[in-house]
């Protein structure tokens, strides 16, 4: 015989299976954007949207050479994995993630690199959960060409936003990003 200690124990553990084996995990990885795919890079705009989200650009106060995001295609020369990424436009500038919907999401990991394969980049992510705080992270990449994959700390779930922001580019290098994996 079971106890009710035992049995109630194993109804919560199912609940939680259920519960992870609904969640639908998504990568942005913006290989839906054709602009770039033989070009080295081109204009995106303000935003994209895409499986379920969006990202929008916000631009630096009085932004001299134009305000957007930008696709960063194959041709690329820092771009050795050869898949489409998307970088800011310019430096100061930010990006904001949100669900098309509002809903919650959980930042899982992202794929980072310098844009022009060298020098060091620096990247705060700030997310605001569902309850107002905000969680911050700073990711430092190795200044080598190349992908790096971050992954997100716990803290990173839960969350209404995800915002980061380019940097000042003298101090740290400007950085393009790809493969946004998130869980709804």
């Amino acid at each position: 015989m079971s106890s009710p200690r035992a049995l109630a124990w194993c109804l919560g553990a199912l609940a939680g299976l259920a519960q992870a084996a609904g969640a639908a995990t998504v990568t942005l990885d913006f290989e839906d954007l054709g602009c770039a795919r033989g070009e080295a890079s081109c204009e995106l705009g303000d935003q994209y949207m895409g499986k379920g989200y969006a990202l929008r650009y916000t631009p630096a106060e009085d932004e001299p050479i134009g305000s957007g995001l930008v696709v960063v295609g194959k041709a690329w020369k820092a771009n050795r994995k050869g898949s489409v990424a998307l970088s800011l436009r310019s430096c100061e500038t930010s990006v904001t993630l949100m669900a098309n919907d509002n809903a919650l999401f959980d930042a899982l990991a992202i794929d980072l690199a310098e844009m022009n394969g060298d020098g060091r980049a620096e990247v705060v992510f700030q997310g605001v959960q569902g309850n107002g705080n905000t969680v911050s992270q700073a990711l430092v990449l190795d200044g080598k060409p190349g992908w790096q994959r971050f992954s997100f700390p716990a803290s990173f779930r839960g969350l209404s936003s995800l915002r980061w922001a380019q940097g000042g580019c003298l101090q740290a290098q400007p950085h393009m990003f790809d493969n946004i994996e998130l869980q709804a």
